[in-house]
């Protein structure tokens, strides 16, 4: 009972979606040029340069999902009542216009929506497989006030843990890129983590959610353009093993997705070294022959159980590392988003801080600005001065 209960459901979810899809199909005929999916690729030539945005001011009190429940619904949303999130939210903005970025990265996750259903009094069944339409005015919200701000974005979606439920995540995304202002949407990756050539359950996933998107009959999603985000590969066989996987799975697709974090040096390693390990990596990505999405790379600071100290100065010579084994080569460059915005770090309980953080940029706010340092400093001189490597090349 149980099952033929579970088949009805999954069932009438899709029914529901194809009525959604032929009932946009028919709208969307007289829509404005503006109202459509955007179906140029972004191009090789004029790489991405984006930045992460998942947090304001610390994990567990301003992370996107509560960030966009406050910015729609106010600041006593989500069981929470710190003041000003839109001013944060609007001075971040204008601070990543002014370090040089254009491009903003999003993450929407079935998994956080369900970490944050009781703070936020989420009802996970309308959440997925498909995303209610006043879930989906929240995230259209989020979108249009970074749209403002003449920002492209880049939307990573997640579905199930462990992959389970690729007909159902399938679900999920249509449910959430046909409600969202598709014209604002530059680029989609599809799933969090994939590992397909470590992981057979995860490639079997990609092959039945990537090929979906890439030949979608509707219009609006056929004209995105999809990608998948993928891991930082622990040693370059492994990263080898993924060029390979992709090159014999998907030969047509336009980019090769890559993380490219890299912390495996002693504190006080200088950018000279950096580079010499990305490059490592760096040969055997552009050996697929196709230009490199770069969705996320950044440098993690120290946490206060670490032994070793990893400061600003060590992040601002990953950067210098980072920008010379990708720029200031002779190679093509290729489309690259840090991360991430904001402040990670468990504000609230520092004993909290782990091997995910502190990546956050930012040290934290006063008076709703947005505190930097020396690293920020670093990534707004390389987005905007031409004769960046020029510099950095000149002998101390």
């Amino acid at each position: 009972m149980k099952n033929i209960s579970f088949l009805f459901c999954a069932f009438l979810s899709r029914f529901i979606i194809t009525l959604f899809l032929s009932f946009f199909t028919i709208t969307s005929v007289n829509a404005s040029n503006k109202d459509v999916a955007i179906s140029s690729f972004p191009s090789p030539s004029h790489p991405a340069k984006g930045i992460n945005f998942f947090y304001l001011d610390g994990r567990d009190q301003e992370d996107l999902v509560q960030i966009a429940e406050k910015l729609f619904h106010g600041d006593d949303a989500c069981k929470g009542t710190r003041p000003n999130i839109s001013k944060r939210f609007e001075n971040t903005l204008k601070d990543i216009k002014k370090a040089g970025f254009e491009w903003v990265r999003l993450l929407i996750s079935k998994d956080f929506y369900q970490i944050y259903a009781n703070r936020c009094g989420f009802d996970m069944k309308e959440i997925y497989p498909v995303l209610a339409d006043k879930h989906v005015s929240v995230l259209t919200n989020l979108i249009e006030n970074i749209a403002e701000e003449d920002f492209r974005i880049e939307v990573v979606l997640s579905g199930t843990k462990w992959f389970k439920e690729p007909e159902n995540d399938i679900l999920f995304f249509e449910s959430i890129l046909l409600g969202i202002p598709s014209q604002h949407i530059n680029m989609v990756m599809l799933g969090g983590d994939v590992q397909p050539a470590n992981a057979k359950y995860q490639a079997e996933w990609l092959k039945k959610v990537l090929p979906h998107f890439l030949n979608h009959e509707h219009g609006v999603l056929k004209k995105l353009n999809y990608l998948f985000d993928t891991v930082t590969y622990r040693n370059t066989k492994q990263a080898a093993s993924y060029v390979a996987w992709v090159t014999q799975e998907f030969p047509s697709l336009k980019y090769l997705p890559v993380n490219l974090y890299n912390r495996s040096l002693p504190p006080g390693s200088v950018w000279q070294e950096y580079a010499k390990v990305l490059n490592e990596y760096m040969d055997i990505y552009r050996s697929a022959g196709r230009p490199l999405w770069i969705d996320e790379y950044g440098f993690r600071l120290s946490n206060t159980s670490e032994k070793e100290i990893y400061t600003e100065a060590d992040r601002v010579e990953y950067l210098k590392g980072f920008n010379h084994a990708l720029f200031c080569a002779k190679q093509q460059p290729a489309a690259h988003f840090i991360w991430t915005a904001g402040n990670d770090r468990y504000n609230t309980n520092p004993a909290k801080d782990h091997d995910r953080t502190p990546f956050g940029l930012f040290e934290g706010y006063t008076d709703n600005m947005p505190v930097t340092g020396d690293a920020w400093s670093e990534l707004s001189l390389f987005n905007k001065d031409s004769s960046y490597c020029e510099r950095l090349n000149e002998p101390d």
